[in-house]
């Protein structure tokens, strides 16, 4: 299925950069926290810093398809940088700043990258070690004032450019009118669950394609953003684009530690979040209303009733009742104020994308007042291919097509996509190219779902991750992952049952409420999960969790049996990707034992 399209002629984005720049002028792009205080950037200092970086890595021996990596985390220096690259027709590789030096290394052995700006001195010395053999040498800018040996700073390239600028002073110019839209913006390197990462090509039709799609559909002239995903993913990174067609402008938050403190300084009226983290907010929200006086308990589970009522109302097309009308205010002033003010009071929207978003998540934003735009795509279709929108949102679903992509669903159910945001194929790896899209222009996705007669798009999970039980039957393991992990003691969940007589899981505890339960039982904060989960109360507590996850589902869904992870999943243990998806074979290499244990009877 497709939608209809009438989306301006492709243009290279640094065309689109300086345009917006002449426009916008003297006005805000955007905001970073400077000493205690939120300082603005304008247009006009954005275009000067974009050109002296540009000029500086001209000066650096970069040219036209040369690559050039970016290690740091979100900020205004990124983008900076990364259009500074575009202008010359390098092309960016984004490396995650929480990958160790070796899989740093590693991209840049994949890229060809040898000039990376690193946003702090620990990680470029780090490194520096690891990419002493190679040939040739990495050159490093690093964001921080002053830089080590061999290391430049950010302001001494500017200053090269500036020189630069001097002796040629139409060359950037020319350089930007010699770009074509087919040029190649960034390698962007995928999670790698399975294997070694592969660098998607998306070039600058790509990208200009996403933004202006998105932007027919969901103007975000006059939006105030928080950023704070990484860049290196595309999601964040299309997302930023948009200020280059839109009047959006946007605060780099100070960390991930400090987002909610941001929230509720910036008050944002749009943001973006990954569904782990929505998951999260719905859960301590749950929890916080439960865990107080009993006189509020019944006030928190009365008022969260009458907004369910009237949400699942307005989502079915019908007229709430007038008494619930009524007591809707009410129940809105007590309870979802509240949980919106947490998240600045202002939010109009939020999108989501990465992952499935599970739907009781999705009908609790909903009934609170928080439209979620949930959206579908990878980093191959340059994120979006499929969005929902404020005026036609399908709870459950991503959304439909964007205009100009179309979707289909192959035979054994794999979603298929094509159209102008799709990649060009895999840098320097034509094999996975070929496999990525058959003997056809069709992208294989490798996600399983399904489309509505109307052309809602509803994903299952991946096709690689379908588990088939000994008895035959597919389950998804990402919905009922979701439903364990929607228990304030859960933190991650990983389901088993692969051609075995019955499903199993792998849970995490939360680590905080570990902490909390631990001290609450006189053991130590950091007491070992096995142990804390061995509490009487938290066992208990756990059992009714999962009993209540298995009554909704059939026999061949329900979990039997659960065991305790040791350790937290995490990117430095190797568990997960940098996107913080589970790596289910590493996963289940480590914890053979526990696994083996759970079906030993």
């Amino acid at each position: 299925m497709t939608q209809e399209t009438d989306l301006p002629t492709p243009e290279p984005l640094p065309r689109l950069f300086l345009r917006r720049a002449e426009q916008a002028g003297d006005r805000v792009a955007s905001y970073s926290k400077v000493g205690g205080r939120w300082v603005g950037t304008t247009w006009r200092e954005g275009r000067q810093a974009v050109e002296e970086v540009a000029l500086g890595l001209l000066e650096l021996g970069a040219d036209k398809g040369t690559p050039v990596a970016i290690l740091s985390g979100t900020r205004r220096e990124w983008q900076e940088a990364d259009m500074a690259c575009l202008c010359i027709g390098a092309v960016t590789v984004g490396i995650y700043p929480t990958l160790t030096p070796a899989q740093a290394r590693e991209l840049l052995v994949l890229s060809g990258a040898r000039i990376v700006f690193v946003e702090d001195h620990a990680k470029q010395v780090a490194l520096q070690e690891a990419t002493r053999d190679l040939d040739p040498p990495v050159r490093f800018v690093t964001f921080e004032r002053e830089a080590g040996p061999d290391v430049m700073t950010l302001a001494e390239l500017r200053r090269r450019g500036v020189r630069r600028r001097q002796e040629r002073p139409e060359e950037l110019v020319r350089r930007i009118q010699a770009l074509s839209p087919s040029d190649v913006v960034s390698y962007i390197y995928t999670s790698g669950t399975t294997g070694e990462p592969k660098g998607a090509m998306l070039t600058h039709a790509n990208f200009h394609y996403v933004i202006h799609a998105t932007n027919s559909l969901i103007p975000y002239d006059g939006e105030t953003a928080l950023v704070f995903l990484p860049l290196a993913h595309s999601l964040q990174r299309y997302t930023n684009y948009l200020a280059l067609i839109s009047s959006a402008n946007g605060y780099y938050a100070e960390s991930l530690d400090k987002v909610q403190e941001n929230l509720r300084e910036v008050r944002p009226t749009v943001f973006t979040l990954v569904p782990r983290v929505l998951e999260k907010i719905h859960t301590k929200a749950m929890a916080a209303g439960m865990d107080t006086s009993p006189v509020r308990q019944r006030v928190f589970t009365r008022s969260m009733g009458i907004l369910r009522e009237v949400g699942k109302a307005r989502r079915d097309h019908g007229v709430p009742a007038l008494g619930a009308r009524l007591l809707h205010r009410v129940a809105d002033q007590m309870v979802a104020a509240k949980i919106r003010e947490r998240m600045g009071g202002r939010v109009k929207f939020i999108g989501s994308g990465g992952a499935p978003l599970a739907r009781e998540v999705h009908e609790f934003f909903e009934d609170i007042g928080v439209p979620i735009l949930e959206g579908y795509g990878l980093t191959e279709t340059c994120a979006p291919a499929c969005i929902n929108t404020l005026e036609t949102r399908r709870v459950g679903t991503v959304g439909r097509p964007m205009p100009g992509t179309e979707v289909k669903i192959a035979e054994d159910g794999e979603i298929l996509v094509r159209g102008p945001g799709v990649f060009i194929g895999y840098h320097d790896n034509a094999q996975a190219t070929r496999e990525a899209f058959g003997d056809t222009d069709w992208f294989h996705t490798g996600d399983i779902g399904y489309m509505s007669r109307d052309g809602f798009l509803t994903i299952t999970d991946r096709k690689k991750d379908i588990i088939i039980t000994a008895g035959g039957k597919n389950v998804a393991p990402q919905p009922l992952e979701g439903a364990l992990r929607r228990h304030p003691y859960v933190g991650q969940a990983v389901l088993l049952g692969d051609r075995q007589p019955y499903l199993t899981a792998l849970v995490g505890l939360d680590p905080e409420a570990a902490a909390q339960l631990a001290e609450a039982h006189g053991l130590p904060a950091h007491a070992p999960p096995e142990q804390v989960a061995a509490i009487p109360e938290v066992k208990a507590a756990l059992d009714a969790h999962l009993a209540a996850v298995n009554a909704e589902r059939p026999s061949f869904e329900q979990i039997k049996k659960i065991e305790i992870l040791p350790e937290e999943l995490s990117i430095e243990n190797g568990a997960l990707t940098p996107t913080l998806k589970v790596k289910r074979r590493v996963v289940a290499e480590r914890y053979r034992d526990k696994i083996q244990g759970l079906y030993a009877s």
